[in-house]
């Protein structure tokens, strides 16, 4: 069998997944180390949920399915976009550690084999400073994570690639949805060109509420840590801090956040929290954190 068959055994199982969140199929995916190990019934993990979902989920998936997952990895090929699954070396590390990984992601562009060096930058409204905040990261060599979704996304984009460094720009719809980046298309052609454009999506998926929140867990999955620019309580800052430390990464605010925000004020009581000074003191603190992270699996 090729890696495409494996390829198409990812995406058939993904999409017979119907009952429990992506990441389970992800879970038995990766422990059986083979997609089409699952399919042919050889899935003999320890945990008895396990086993019982790897074979629901392979019970569902016919030779068209297979047919239909190969046409898609060609088609998107064919427009420059290439497929990267929980099984492929490619597949970034520091999403692989994290326990909601999902089981495949779209990519224009590519992964570079310093991106595990990264730090997510959210926010809601300053751009300003969330642009100064992506030209320090990228001017300490760091690459910049974030959505793809607001202004305040663009701008973090733009900044880190005008001081010459690498963006990960993660969309809230597929890569073959025109409304996934929407007013932002040249922004995502140039990150494409200096880094890569991720969905973890079908490609036809039109952003929606549900979307955002889940493309949060690829955002918060791809870096080593984040910072957070602003944000109002319920917002999607506050919804990109509890999935960072839910899944174990850093997450760094501002001094004057903090004692603005009671919500901010709330989250730093929770481990994972670091207030810091200044800008230049976010840099160097999120170097610090980076480069002391133990590296299980490098993309």
């Amino acid at each position: 069998m090729t890696a495409i068959d494996e390829q198409a055994a990812v995406l058939a199982l993904t999409k017979a997944t119907h009952d429990k969140p992506w990441f389970h199929t992800t879970r038995v995916i990766a422990a059986a180390g083979s997609a089409l190990g699952v399919l042919d019934g050889t899935f003999t993990g320890h945990d008895e949920d396990d086993r019982a979902h790897a074979t629901a989920i392979a019970a569902r998936v016919r030779p068209k399915d297979l047919d239909w997952a190969r046409d898609l990895v060609a088609a998107m090929r064919a427009e420059g976009v290439l497929l990267v699954t929980v099984l492929d070396k490619g597949y970034p590390g520091n999403l692989y550690s994290a326990y909601d990984r999902q089981p495949f992601l779209w990519v224009r562009g590519g992964f570079g084999p310093g991106d595990h060096r990264a730090v997510a930058v959210v926010g809601e409204y300053d751009v300003d400073h969330a642009a100064a905040v992506a030209r320090a990261l990228a001017g300490a060599g760091l690459t910049v994570v974030a959505p793809l979704r607001t202004d305040l996304d663009a701008a973090v984009h733009e900044a880190a690639l005008a001081t010459g460094g690498r963006t990960l720009g993660v969309l809230a719809g597929g890569l073959g949805a025109p409304s996934a980046s929407g007013a932002h298309a040249s922004v995502a052609k140039q990150i494409a060109e200096r880094g890569a454009v991720v969905s973890p999506f079908w490609p036809g998926t039109d952003p929606t509420g549900r979307t955002v929140e889940l493309a949060r867990i690829v955002t918060c999955g791809l870096a080593d840590c984040m910072y957070v620019v602003d944000g109002h309580p319920g917002g999607s800052s506050d919804g990109h801090v509890s999935r960072a430390l839910a899944t174990g990464k850093s997450v760094l605010v501002s001094q004057r956040l903090q004692q603005e925000q009671p919500w901010v004020a709330r989250a730093c009581g929770r481990a994972g929290m670091t207030v810091v000074q200044d800008i230049d003191d976010l840099a160097r603190q999120a170097v610090n954190l980076v480069d002391m992270t133990p590296r299980l699996r490098v993309s």
